[in-house]
């Protein structure tokens, strides 16, 4: 028996936005809460990405190779994207929110991607790179609105995603000189991996098995039943796992071989910690 809760009320089907329009809706009954707000604890926890992103963007902001529009930026801004578009979603259930969040993972993904890819390369090399995730990207996204449909969305955005750690992966192998520091970031970078893949699970359990999750959800009532609002987790577990990989990436790129400056200031949890004893590694080992 669940104390100091109380029922849910009954769905009204539309709020002040309207009947839902998008071709998705997800297992957190519409309006139940607010009728201003579509889907509330989906709209929520998108707030994650949101404060991830504006960490990174206070950490690049005063670097010399940085700034608000660099593109050590650009992840940050594409996370921070992500949030806002997903929310706006979450919030009006409605066909055209649900573009622009798709969009948003694209420009999320394709940003830290061009950063790993571009890394030490040629000046040729790195524009060419750049405008071929923009000409992939921006087709993509123009037959994925005029076709309405989400496969090639889906496949781009998978791929994008193995690239980018694929690549941080072999910049760990090429920067990082000790072994006990590279096995720490592969560590942290298997951690940024495992959050994401936790997520999707919980976004497939709420997925497929909405009837059971909603059941159990009425059966403990509010406010507990918002802990099985199993979209929402994947929200903050998604969003931890790309500020990992965002951290990570950034680590890799600006870092500075017999720098022994603390670099890791300015990375929020769980990146933080982790390179910070990354740093402290590698410069008793430097000197012995």
């Amino acid at each position: 028996m669940v104390f100091w809760n109380w029922p849910y009320g009954e769905p009204p089907g539309s709020g002040v936005w309207g009947t839902p329009t998008s071709n998705h809706n997800f297992c957190e009954e519409d309006y139940i809460i607010t009728p201003y707000i579509g889907e509330f604890i989906n709209t929520l926890t998108n707030i994650t990405y949101v404060i991830y992103g504006t960490r990174g963007l206070i950490r690049v902001q005063p670097r010399k190779d940085g700034g608000l529009f660099s593109t050590l930026a650009f992840p940050y801004w594409g996370l921070i994207g992500v949030g806002v578009l997903s929310g706006w979603y979450h919030a009006t259930l409605n066909y055209h929110s649900q573009m622009g969040d798709d969009l948003s993972m694209l420009l999320a993904s394709g940003s830290i991607l061009q950063q790993v890819l571009t890394f030490n390369r040629p000046p040729g090399e790195r524009i060419r790179t750049t405008l071929m995730i923009l000409f992939v990207n921006i087709a993509v996204s123009v037959y994925h609105c005029w076709a309405d449909e989400i496969i090639m969305h889906e496949i781009l955005f998978a791929i994008m995603v193995f690239m980018t750690g694929r690549n941080v992966r072999r910049l760990i192998h090429e920067r990082i000189k000790t072994k006990e520091a590279r096995n720490r970031l592969f560590k942290l970078a298997n951690i940024g991996s495992a959050s994401g893949v936790f997520g999707y699970g919980l976004w497939s359990i709420d997925y497929h098995l909405c009837s059971y999750v909603t059941q159990a959800k009425r059966s403990i009532g509010l406010p507990w039943g918002f802990i099985l609002e199993l979209h929402g987790w994947w929200h903050i577990f998604t969003g931890i796992g790309a500020y990992i990989g965002m951290s990570v990436a950034e680590y890799l790129v600006t870092m500075e071989e017999g720098q022994t400056g603390r670099i890791e200031e300015g990375f929020a949890w769980p990146c933080h910690a982790v390179l910070r004893d990354l740093e402290d590694s590698e410069v008793s080992k430097k000197s012995k």
